[in-house]
């Protein structure tokens, strides 16, 4: 039988309901036995204890509340029995204790990811198109445009159905009143569209607005967002478009990406607009290498991982 509730941390004195709980629901958790006496929604909180006025109320170990009046044990916590209350703010000593949880009954349990040569392994598989300043977002825009449907990443879109049904009709010669008056059909699922890359799960287009100006600073933290991106275990490789004359130069994201993985091998393709010359032989050239990077992405299949 799955589990019911949570208790969050051993000195808590709220229970976390994982289900809906109906009203004299008994809940036996950690050697004792609860009775709710409200109907306690999933995700919500009852009391472990009696509360009188003003007594605490802790969750992750922690003061996070008080009780307005008094609440009875296995009572519905609410913003109108509870006020929000916490622990006056101090600067102590360090603590790195804590409570380890028991993964006992995990240990010989796997899921099928994406391993990596880092050793870190991800639960899908994507392809990234980042831009390092806006200026290149509506290359981005084309890129999306001429990649996702023809690889099968395309949405549903359901709609696109009655558009086609009113083409059909004004091209045989409806008129006006016919259109608007005409049965759209509705399709609640289209056909999946087949991808060419089965173990890609797709490719994502970061687009943003920064990049060119601001300050250094600011350029540092988007290129380590950025390389963040790159190096997770979910990403494959990535095509990186750079203008060539912004402060988030490819060298800042280069050192970024060293930062989080010194041994960093995923397929990574950067193009500098400003070198390679015109809009055209940018966007062909971008076009053959993530191509190229997908089929390198689509070599690699979920294997068993240890949780």
């Amino acid at each position: 039988m799955k589990n019911q509730v949570l208790k969050v941390h051993p000195q808590d004195n709220v229970i976390v309901a994982l289900t809906d709980l109906p009203q004299g629901t008994v809940i036996n958790h950690d050697d004792k036995t609860y009775i709710t006496t409200d109907n306690v929604q999933a995700k919500h909180k009852f009391a472990a204890q009696n509360f009188n006025p003003n007594d605490d109320i802790t969750m992750y170990g922690v003061l996070v509340g008080k009780a307005q009046n008094f609440i009875p044990a296995g009572g519905l916590l609410t913003t109108k029995n509870i006020h929000h209350a916490a622990n006056d703010f101090f600067i102590g000593e360090r603590q790195t204790e804590w409570n380890k949880p028991d993964v006992s009954k995990f240990a010989d349990r796997t899921f099928y990811g994406f391993p990596r040569s880092d050793g870190s392994v991800g639960t899908a598989n994507y392809w990234l198109v980042i831009p390092m300043v806006f200026c290149e977002n509506r290359n981005l825009d084309v890129l999306e445009e001429a990649l996702i449907k023809p690889l099968g990443y395309g949405r549903n879109r359901v709609y696109a159905n009655q558009a086609q049904e009113l083409i059909k009709m004004y091209k045989s010669g409806s008129d006006v009143t016919q259109l608007l008056n005409a049965e759209m059909p509705y399709v609640e699922q289209v056909a999946k569209q087949e991808r060419l890359f089965p173990n890609v799960d797709g490719i994502k287009f970061l687009v943003h607005n920064g990049g060119c100006g601001g300050t250094r600073q600011d350029a540092q933290a988007l290129c380590g967002l950025l390389a963040g991106y790159i190096t997770h275990p979910n990403v494959a490789g990535a095509t990186v478009l750079s203008l060539g004359c912004q402060n988030a130069q490819v060298s800042i994201l280069d050192e970024e990406i060293k930062k989080r993985s010194p041994l960093f091998d995923k397929p990574y393709f950067v193009l500098e607009q400003q070198k390679v010359g015109t809009e055209a032989e940018l966007l062909s050239l971008a076009i053959k290498q993530t191509f190229a990077g997908l089929v390198l992405a689509n070599k690699n299949s979920r294997q068993p991982s240890p949780i």
